[in-house]
């Protein structure tokens, strides 16, 4: 993309991917930019002005920006010589649950004129690999197939079952992260509430840990990843929210908590360990009672043809005079897949609309026949991948090779030091049974979903002159990165009166303590002098 005068397209399923891999690109002074929702008017404008002048030789985009007249407006004035697909597994392996506009990018390599298409993925099994060149119609493309093996990463399943599971492995994740070397870590969860339990149990061991998860507010998600990233929190505990975009190099352990939807989704998350090539560890705490909870999320996501029908019926009768109807991408994985099956089916054709919302056109019949034949494929793959996930946390073999087989890669295994708990029965981890006496005494009750604290009048007056204090130090930097919302409440309620206080509160971490604790405890001070006054 770089090498010739044409325009590269880089095609992202997240901002924060493609933020990352254009910073660093610019930093280096490659004319590369990226046009992104949220973005500031004025940067939006310079990313539209040096594509059309012909200044920029790539482009990131989201597969969303195609639905932008100005954005099209703009490409269309440029020769398009390659458009690249990062995270192609978008368009298959999750299909319409994930990302539907993916769906679209076949009309929209049509319309480029055709140019070269390239692909990239990094979990994609044969079978997924055809699938990707049959949606994006690439005719006898090029299969570059690099390997699958991660020799500087080790894998452990941890067997948990009967009475007393959460608090033995919330015992052995204290015992795993006490260990500075398998810092930074990332704890990937199944549900929010246990993510919220579990970084709280971590702070309360004394571990700089914070939740990221979709039902957080999102300055609260990007102040935590900011923590992250930035080395302020060492723990990450979080839902598989926090994916891709995630390019942290010295990540030293990935542990799940339960047991992820799918083998592809449990090496991708994996991988996000060790990418500086240093030895790292990945953790699976598997226990039989997570199968209930991934056997329950296929189900709620099962459709019949009778309900795509009556989906698409009702879309219809709020369309338009001309069949046309413009609507939010749906937010349940159920509705997702009843839009996907009926555009399948024949109901309408589907295309993004400005605002990453979607535009309908109403088509012909309805194809009951093509429909159920969809909503049979959907309910397939999921119960291959529940039965394919079910046997690697189960299995007795070598984890590395179970790993490398369901990829179709036959290379051997070469593991720089340990291969994983089969192969290397020297555990660095305690026996399970051995922690359920220490774990009885740890056991904490459930924790509630985190709630915005309710702000008496001189605490808002706090909070306000907390907000105003905070733009100040963030100094033209977005205001998570010094805390958000949510931390600023819990200050101006709770009023620490010293160091020790303000540590405690959730949000606040070493960089916060050592760049702003004596801002913080003199503007609670300050208050608090008004009140006695």
């Amino acid at each position: 993309g770089l090498a010739g005068g044409d325009l590269t397209i880089v095609v992202s399923p997240l901002i924060a991917l493609m933020a990352d891999q254009w910073r660093k690109l610019a930093a280096d002074g490659h004319p590369a930019v990226m046009i992104a929702s949220g973005m500031p008017d004025g940067l939006a404008g310079e990313a539209i002005a040096a594509v059309r002048s012909g200044r920029a030789r790539m482009v990131y985009c989201s597969p969303e920006r195609f639905a932008s007249p100005v954005f099209w407006n703009a490409i269309s004035e440029r020769r398009v010589d390659l458009l690249a697909v990062d995270e192609a597994h978008c368009i298959s392996e999750w299909g319409h649950d994930f990302r539907p506009d993916y769906l679209r990018l076949p009309r929209v390599i049509e319309r480029l004129g055709r140019p070269a298409v390239m692909a990239c993925t990094a979990t994609a099994t044969a079978e997924v690999s055809g699938e990707i060149a049959t949606r994006l119609g690439l005719r006898e493309p090029l299969l570059v197939r690099s390997g699958f093996d991660r020799p500087n990463l080790s894998f452990d399943i941890v067997p948990f079952e009967g009475k007393g599971t959460k608090a033995r492995k919330l015992a052995l994740l204290r015992h795993g992260l006490s260990d500075p070397a398998n810092r930074p870590a990332i704890v990937y969860c199944g549900t929010r509430r246990d993510t919220d339990e579990v970084a709280q149990a971590l702070r309360s061991g004394g571990l700089a840990a914070a939740a990221y998860h979709a039902g957080l507010d999102a300055d609260e998600r990007a102040s935590a990843q900011h923590r992250f990233m930035s080395g302020d929190a060492e723990v990450i505990a979080a839902t598989n929210a926090f994916g891709m975009g995630v390019d942290k190099a010295d990540v030293r352990s990935v542990w799940h908590w339960a047991i992820p939807t799918s083998v592809e989704a449990y090496y991708q998350e994996a991988g996000r360990a060790g990418r500086d090539g240093e030895p790292s560890r990945a953790v699976l705490l598997a226990s039989r009672s997570d199968l209930g909870r991934l056997v329950r999320f296929i189900r709620m996501k099962e459709v019949e043809p009778d309900q795509v029908a009556s989906y698409a019926a009702r879309l219809r009768a709020h369309s338009d005079e001309n069949g046309l109807l413009e609507l939010d991408n749906p937010r349940s994985d159920e509705d997702r897949i009843k839009l996907a099956i009926a555009e399948r089916a024949g109901a309408f054709r589907v295309e993004p609309a400005p605002g990453g919302r979607l535009s309908l056109e109403m088509a012909g019949r309805f194809d009951r026949p093509r429909a159920a034949e969809a909503c049979r494929a959907a309910r397939d793959r999921s119960w291959r991948a529940y039965r394919a996930i079910e046997a690697f946390a189960f299995s007795q073999g070598c984890r590395r090779r179970a790993l490398l087989d369901h990829f179709g890669d036959s290379t051997p295994g070469a593991p720089q030091g340990r291969c994983c708990d089969v192969c290397d029965s020297e555990s660095w981890l305690p026996d399970p049974a051995d922690l359920q006496v220490s774990a009885a005494g740890g056991r904490r009750g459930r924790v509630a979903p985190a709630q915005h604290t309710e702000l008496g009048d001189e605490d808002a007056v706090l909070f306000e002159s907390l907000r105003e204090w905070r733009l100040g130090a963030a100094a033209g930097k977005p205001a998570y990165t010094v805390a958000n919302n949510r931390t600023l409440e819990a200050i101006a309620a709770s009023r620490p009166p010293d160091q020790a206080a303000l540590a405690a509160i959730p949000g606040v971490g070493p960089t916060f303590m050592k760049r702003h604790a004596s801002a913080v405890l003199g503007l609670v001070a300050k208050t608090e002098g008004r009140e006695a006054a």
